[in-house]
């Protein structure tokens, strides 16, 4: 049984700047996970992130392909897994970028479960994250601060709040 995680989606900003924010090493540690990733095809590297059962939270990586700015792919190899992360990037218009990317070598049931895992990840990390990055940054390149995140209320207290607001 072998699967993969593909995803897709289209940025409003320029190639440029969405290919720098994903081989940039500091830029991928904002927005990915901490790294000593090189723009360098042969450079290995690793990820660092939360262990897990059956994962150290490490993932051993190579650069395999590297073309600016339109395309990478690493090796991926962390826990169980030897798969390979395909990215390619492609202009839409002059102010847009359309992403694809495959996650490739998954392979029997493990791998299979591992992979749907991964994918919500993927959607996450590419589906929200990358991009909030990418709208942070301002004209000049640098950064603006993140947005705080909304405080969280507990549901007793957001009743409490929607019964108040009634009584008034």
């Amino acid at each position: 049984m072998k699967s993969e995680i593909r995803f897709e989606a289209t940025y409003p900003h320029p190639i440029e700047r969405v290919w720098s924010v994903l081989v940039d090493p500091v830029a991928m540690g904002d927005w990915l996970m901490p790294n000593d990733f090189e723009p360098r095809v042969g450079h290995r590297f690793t990820f660092r992130t939360d262990p897990a059962p059956g994962f150290d939270g490490i993932v051993h990586c190579e650069v395999l392909e590297l073309e600016a700015p339109s395309r990478f792919a690493l090796s991926w190899r962390g826990g169980p897994l030897d798969t390979v992360l395909r990215i390619d990037l492609e202009p839409v218009g002059d102010r847009a970028t359309r992403l694809r990317l495959a996650h490739t070598g998954f392979d029997g049931l493990r791998d299979a479960l591992v992979a749907r895992i991964l994918g919500r990840g993927t959607r996450r990390i590419y589906g929200r994250l990358l991009p909030a990055y990418l709208d942070r940054i301002r004209p000049d390149g640098s950064l603006a601060p993140a947005l705080p995140a909304p405080p969280m209320r507990d549901p007793i207290s957001a009743l409490i709040a929607r019964i108040a607001a009634r009584l008034r």
